[in-house]
C-alpha cells in the first residue's frame, strides 16, 4: 500500500527542484542589447545559486546523519533490543522476530529508511543541478566579454 502523505511530500520537494530549474531558465536568458548590464547581474546570480547550493549540501549531509541514526534504531528494533518506551516514542509494535542474519534485507525495504535515503538523493540531485548552473555562471563573464569584443569588431572599433 502506498503512503499517500509521503508521496505528496515528494511531489512538493520535486516542485522545489522544478523551481530551481525554472529560475535558471529565466536567469540564463541574456539580453544581447545590454551585455554590460548582464555582466553586472552575474554576482547577484552567483550569490543566489551559491545560497541554494549551500542549503542543499547541508540538507544532504543532514539526511545522511538522520539515516544513520534511524538505521541504528532500526537495528535495535529488528534485533529485539528496543524497550517499550522507545517503541512508544516511534509508535511501533514489537517486531515479531529477533533477526541475527538477513537484517540487510529488512533495512533495504524499510519505509522509514527509504524515505531518508530519498531525501538524501533529492538534495544530492539539487546539488548537482546547482553546481552545473554555477559552472555556467562562471563561464558567462568570458562569454559576454567575447560577445562585446565581437560586437566592437563588427562595428569597426
Amino acid at each position: 500500500m502506498l503512503d499517500c502523505k509521503f508521496y505528496v511530500k515528494v511531489l512538493i520537494i520535486m516542485d522545489k527542484l522544478e523551481q530551481i530549474l525554472k529560475m535558471w531558465e529565466e536567469d540564463s536568458e541574456i539580453d544581447q542589447t545590454e551585455p554590460s548590464r548582464e555582466l553586472i547581474k552575474i554576482p547577484k546570480y552567483h550569490s543566489k545559486y551559491l545560497n541554494a547550493l549551500t542549503k542543499h549540501k547541508f540538507a544532504a549531509k543532514k539526511a545522511v546523519f538522520d539515516y544513520n541514526v534511524m538505521r541504528k534504531v532500526k537495528f535495535e528494533y529488528y534485533t529485539g533490543k528496543l524497550d517499550q518506551a522507545e517503541l512508544d516514542k516511534y509508535g511501533w509494535e514489537q517486531f515479531q522476530f529477533s533477526l541475527k542474519s538477513d537484517i540487510s534485507y529488512y533495512f533495504d525495504s524499510d519505509k522509514d529508511l527509504i524515505k531518508l535515503l530519498e531525501k538524501k538523493v533529492y538534495h544530492e540531485e539539487c546539488v548537482e543541478v546547482i553546481t552545473a548552473i554555477m559552472k555556467e555562471l562562471n563561464q558567462r563573464t568570458w562569454q559576454l566579454k567575447e560577445y562585446i569584443a565581437w560586437e566592437r569588431f563588427i562595428g569597426g572599433q
